[in-house]
């Protein structure tokens, strides 16, 4: 699960890569990153983040981290269905985190992120990377 280094603290960089995907600890590592490449997406690639989640940062340790979706490289999803499923995994992302956010590059990708993460008020959306690492890195204590 969570590797540590010498000191105690969480160990730190790439943990998950795929041609969709790259996952990274951050912030002594209590911080997840999980940044969307160019690369469309497709159910396969969906499939693998969420096996990888599942196993390294189960729910009731992700109380443990903050999460940023870091989508500034996604291509724009306009196909419903896709759209659909993508919203489902991120439930399941998103989910029981101290807390979440979503980085997108544009007011657009801002409108579309917002609207697949309204429902239960899962993660606000950010076009500022600052901002964002703000909102979530003030949840967190580096004792």
């Amino acid at each position: 699960m969570a590797s540590i280094t010498s000191k105690g603290k969480l160990a730190e960089g790439e943990v998950f890569r795929s041609s969709q995907f790259v996952l990274l600890r951050e912030a002594g590592g209590k911080l997840v990153r999980i940044r969307r490449t160019d690369v469309p997406l497709d159910d396969g690639a969906m499939s693998d983040v969420l096996a990888f989640f599942d196993r390294f940062f189960p729910p009731l340790m992700r109380t443990q981290f903050v999460l940023l979706f870091d989508s500034r490289d996604a291509p724009m999803v306009i196909d419903r269905d896709m759209e659909r499923r993508i919203h489902e995994a991120g439930a399941r992302l998103l989910s029981g985190f101290a807390r979440a956010a979503v980085l997108v590059a544009s007011a657009t990708g801002k409108l579309q992120a917002a609207r697949m993460t309204r429902e239960g008020g899962r993660a606000p959306v950010f076009v500022n990377e600052t901002e964002a690492l703000a909102y979530l890195l003030s949840e967190l204590s580096f004792d």
